[in-house]
């Protein structure tokens, strides 16, 4: 091994910087909040998005892009969808915000409140109601899906890319209970249930799917830093290097400390091809590959604290810490099985002369080709 393996949280450091590192260039849109109001009987919908609205430090940007722009292009960034079909709403763009001052505030001062409102008709046999947030869109968004009082409401945390978990639309005359926020008028409203201890167990096995489930680029990733080497020594310094930092980013993603961009899963797509295509020139462990799975093990960690399975439980309330330490400990027990069970496999091919040339150099040229189509994909 050539060179010490570097402090494994100083590009975890680098990659939270660069997280909280954003252009002020004109005036943008810094948080928003989307409350959806689905009429069942009069098959209606309406979308509020209240948008904060901030300016940049020079006023001479502002003028740039004015506030009312900055809220038009996320409002097209909210694609409504009814049953996967997309649909297209009308957008309204109302400034100022009712009770937040009257009078246009000049450019550069403060922040704004602008609201967006999306309106149109639920497609006629449509059961299911979701959000697509575009890739693009540079902000997450908090939905609430509802409007019959606090207990009938649902919050979701919508990052970009992702889409918001369906809800259900009970069709008139069916009988079937409507979801919360759609019940017709007049109708009681439904007895909020008693949370109780949180769920650890469902909080392991949640951690457990976003590895194996969410996506194919952690088993890639594991698979390719076996193919490098299978000396003991490098192997468990690979490991360890990649355990840490992921624990670290889920963490503090899980807690909100540090966002999760939409960007971790295309760089740690172009990491797993990296680190495998190493495996195809090298035959030993160079200084450069603990930086690599530095970054590659940050990636991960916050990939996998945007997954489905995880936002399903942080949309049922906030995470508490047994809940969040169960979700490591689910995320880093199915990476270590799955590592145990590639490298025991890799193992027993090794013996075999033609280990390298029928194994490695085309398993790694497989998993890198993998990770430049995930990628990409994503874009295309």
């Amino acid at each position: 091994m050539n060179g010490n393996p570097p402090h494994p949280f100083l590009l975890s450091a680098i990659v939270s910087a660069l997280l909280f590192s954003s252009p002020a260039l004109a005036h943008r849109v810094s948080s928003v909040s989307l409350v959806c109001h689905l009429d069942a009987k009069g098959r209606t919908y309406l979308l509020d998005a209240a948008m904060e609205v901030v300016p940049s430090d020079g006023t001479g940007k502002n003028g740039r892009i004015s506030p009312e722009e900055a809220a038009r292009e996320i409002a097209d960034y909210l694609v409504v969808k009814f049953d996967e079909v997309e649909q297209k709403p009308d957008r309204q763009i109302e400034w100022p915000v009712e009770g937040d001052g009257g009078d246009s505030p000049p450019q550069g001062e403060r922040s704004q409140r602008i609201l967006a409102k999306l309106r149109g008709k639920i497609p006629d046999g449509a059961k299911e109601f979701l959000l697509h947030l575009d890739p693009r869109c540079p902000v997450p968004v908090v939905m609430t899906v509802g409007g019959a009082g606090p207990s009938n409401r649902r919050m979701q945390l919508v990052l970009a890319g992702e889409r918001s978990h369906p809800v259900g639309i009970a069709p008139p005359g069916t009988g079937e209970a409507p979801e919360p926020g759609l019940r017709e008028e007049g109708a009681p409203a439904s007895v909020p249930e008693i949370p109780g201890p949180p769920d650890r167990s469902g909080a392991f096995a949640a951690g457990w799917r976003a590895f194996f489930l969410s996506s194919p680029l952690p088993s890639l990733l594991v698979v390719g830093m076996l193919l490098l080497t299978l000396g003991r020594t490098s192997v468990l310094w690979q490991a360890g290097v990649l355990l840490a930092t992921q624990g670290l980013a889920f963490a503090l993603a899980a807690w909100s400390l540090v966002p999760a961009p939409p960007w971790s899963g295309p760089l740690l797509a172009a990491l797993v091809a990296v680190v495998a295509l190493e495996a195809i020139f090298h035959r030993h462990v160079r200084w450069w590959r603990y930086p690599l799975l530095t970054a590659a093990g940050a990636c991960l960690g916050l990939s996998l604290a945007a997954s489905a399975s995880v936002r399903a439980l942080v949309a049922k309330g906030e995470l508490t810490t047994g809940q969040v330490v169960a979700l490591l400990l689910g995320t880093e027990a199915a990476l270590v099985l799955f590592a145990l069970v590639a490298a025991s496999i890799l193992l027993l091919l090794s013996r075999f002369r033609w280990y390298r040339e029928a194994v490695v150099n085309p398993l790694a040229a497989l998993v890198a080709g993998g990770g430049i189509l995930l990628a990409v994909g994503r874009f295309l």
